[in-house]
C-alpha cells in the first residue's frame, strides 16, 4: 500500500488580481469536491522521502491556473469560431456572395480542422502542449483578424480553411497538458471546465458579436465605414484577433508543459497528499508510427464512431435548429433566446459530467468507469430526440432539447478522459483521431439532415438523429480505458 507523507503546507498565492478570474472557477471545484485521499491511490507509485519539501510539493493554485487560462483560450476558440454564422448576412452582402458560396465558406473550416486533428495532436506528444497550443492561439488570431480584410468569395473561402488547419490542434494540445496535469481521477472535471469554457464561448457569441459588431459602426476597417444600422463585421473579427495575441502571451508565461521534474519523477504528493503519476521519460512515437497504432486499434474505431454519431446530431443545435424553430412559426425574437438557453443548458452538463465521469471511475475502475457514462448519456440523447420527432407541442420539444444537450455535454469529460487514460504519450493523437471523425460528422449535419427534413419532415430528421445517438451508445459501451493505445505504456 502506498504511503502518505505528511500534509504540506499551501503555497501562499503569488497570482494577481486580473489572472485571479481564470481559474475562480477551478478553485470552486477544488472546494466542492476535494481530491481522493492516499487510499484511493494505491496503485500509483508512493512518494520517496528524499525528495525536498521544496521540489514536493505542487502548488494547487498553479494547476488551477493552468486549466483556467486553457479554459480561456477554448472560451476565445469558440467565439472565433461561431461569430461567423452570426455575421453570415452582412458578409453575403458585402461581398455579393451566392447562397451556395456563403454555405461553403461556412462549411469550409470543418475540413481543414477535421484533416489536421492527428497530426497537430502529435505535435502536442513530441514537442509539449505549451508550445503547440501558444502557436495554435497565435495563428488562429491572426487568421481571424485577417477575415475581416476579406475582398472576394476566393479569399474567404481559403481564410476559412486556415481558420480549421490553426484551430486543429487546441483540443488535443489542451488534452496532452490536462493529462500530464491531473491525476487519473480528476481528468474528467480538469477535462470539464477546459470544454466548459469553450461552450460558453460558443452559447454567448452571437449576443456579444452583435453587440460589438454595432457599437464599432463608423470605425473604418480596409477603408471601409459600415453606415448606422449595420454591423461592422470587419471590426469584429480584427478585434478578437487581436484579443487572441493578448491570450497567447498570457498562456505562454504561465502554462508550463510539466508539474516540476523532481516532484513529477519521484511520483510525490500534491499538497493534499496525494499524487500525481510520473509522465514516461520514453517520447511519444514519430506520426507515422502513432497513425499505424490509432488506425490498427479497434477501441480508437469505437472512439471515432461515438463522436461521428453524436456530433450530426448535436451540430443540429448549432446549425439548423434556428430553421427548426422558424418552420414551427416561432417568432424571430425569441428563437435567439432559445437557442442560447439550449446551449446553456449544455454548459451546465459540461460541468457536471467532469464530476460525474471521475466518481464513477473511483467506484467502477478505469473499464466501466469511462463507458458507463459515455453510453448512459448517449441513450438519453436518443430517447430525448425520439421525443422530439413525434412532433410535440413547442416547449416540450424544447425541453427534450435542452435534456439532449445537457447529457450530451455531459458525456465529453468522459470521451476526453478516456483519450487521456489510453492514450499515454500519445494522448493528443488519440483525441485528435476521434475529434477527427467527430468533425466530419459535424461537416455532414447540417446538409444530411437538412435533406432528410425537407423530404420527409423534422420528424423523419430526429428519428435520425435517435439512430445516431443509438449506435453511439452501443460505440460508448464497449470502450474501455484499461487497454493503452501502446502496450509499452502499461
Amino acid at each position: 500500500m502506498a504511503t502518505s507523507s505528511p500534509p504540506a503546507a499551501r503555497p501562499t498565492e503569488t497570482t494577481g488580481g486580473l489572472i485571479r478570474p481564470c481559474f475562480v472557477l477551478a478553485e470552486l471545484v477544488h472546494f466542492v469536491h476535494p481530491p481522493a485521499n492516499a487510499k484511493r491511490n494505491a496503485d500509483l507509485p508512493p512518494p520517496t522521502r528524499s525528495a525536498s519539501r521544496r521540489d514536493s510539493t505542487i502548488p494547487m493554485s498553479k494547476r488551477y491556473l493552468i486549466v483556467g487560462v486553457t479554459a480561456l483560450a477554448a472560451l476565445l476558440l469558440y467565439i472565433d469560431r461561431v461569430c461567423i454564422s452570426i455575421l453570415a448576412d452582412p458578409i453575403q452582402a458585402d461581398l455579393e456572395l451566392s447562397p451556395q458560396q456563403k454555405e461553403m465558406a461556412l462549411s469550409a473550416f470543418f475540413l481543414t480542422y477535421a484533416l489536421f486533428q492527428i497530426p497537430v495532436g502529435s505535435l502536442a506528444d513530441r514537442y509539449g502542449p505549451r508550445l503547440v497550443l501558444t502557436v495554435s492561439i497565435v495563428a488562429w488570431s491572426l487568421v481571424t483578424a485577417t477575415t475581416g480584410l476579406a475582398w472576394s468569395f476566393g479569399s474567404l473561402l481559403a481564410i476559412r480553411l486556415l481558420l480549421g488547419l490553426s484551430e486543429a490542434g487546441a483540443y488535443p494540445a489542451a488534452a496532452v497538458l490536462v493529462k500530464r496535469w491531473a491525476r487519473p481521477e480528476e481528468r474528467g472535471r480538469f477535462s470539464s471546465i477546459v470544454a466548459f469554457g469553450g461552450r460558453i464561448g460558443g452559447a454567448f457569441a452571437p449576443t456579444l458579436t452583435t453587440t460589438i459588431g454595432k457599437l464599432l459602426v463608423g470605425v473604418s476597417v480596409a477603408g471601409v465605414v459600415v453606415a448606422e444600422g449595420s454591423i461592422n463585421w470587419r471590426g469584429v473579427f480584427v478585434l478578437y484577433g487581436l484579443c487572441g495575441l493578448l491570450i497567447a502571451v498570457v498562456f505562454w508565461i504561465f502554462v508550463s508543459d510539466h508539474p516540476p521534474v523532481e516532484a513529477e519523477a519521484a511520483g510525490v504528493p500534491t499538497p493534499d497528499r496525494t499524487p500525481i503519476p510520473a509522465t514516461p521519460s520514453r517520447p511519444a512515437k514519430p506520426f507515422i508510427q502513432q497513425l499505424g497504432m490509432l488506425v490498427g486499434n479497434r477501441g480508437m474505431w469505437l472512439f471515432g464512431t461515438l463522436q461521428f454519431c453524436n456530433n450530426i446530431s448535436w451540430a443540429f443545435l448549432v446549425t439548423l435548429l434556428p430553421t427548426y424553430l422558424k418552420d414551427a412559426e416561432v417568432d424571430i425574437s425569441l428563437r435567439g433566446y432559445i437557442q442560447t438557453g439550449v446551449l446553456l443548458a449544455g454548459c451546465g452538463g459540461m460541468i457536471i459530467g467532469g464530476f460525474v465521469t471521475d466518481a464513477v471511475r473511483r467506484r467502477l475502475g478505469p473499464r466501466w468507469g469511462r463507458s458507463v457514462p459515455i453510453a448512459t448519456m448517449m441513450s438519453i440523447c436518443a430517447t430525448m430526440c425520439a421525443v422530439v420527432s413525434s412532433a410535440p407541442g413547442l416547449w416540450i420539444a424544447v425541453a427534450a432539447l435542452c435534456i439532449m444537450a445537457m447529457c450530451q455535454d455531459l458525456g465529453i469529460p468522459s470521451v476526453w478522459a478516456y483519450a487521456q487514460d489510453v492514450g499515454g504519450k500519445n494522448a493528443g493523437a488519440a483525441l485528435g483521431f476521434g475529434n477527427m471523425l467527430g468533425n466530419f460528422g459535424a461537416a455532414l449535419s447540417p446538409v444530411l439532415l437538412g435533406a432528410v427534413s425537407r423530404e420527409g419532415g423534422w420528424g423523419a430528421a430526429f428519428a435520425l438523429c435517435a439512430t445516431c445517438y443509438v449506435v453511439a451508445a452501443i460505440s460508448g459501451s464497449l470502450l474501455d480505458a484499461s487497454k493503452p493505445l501502446d502496450p509499452n505504456d502499461a
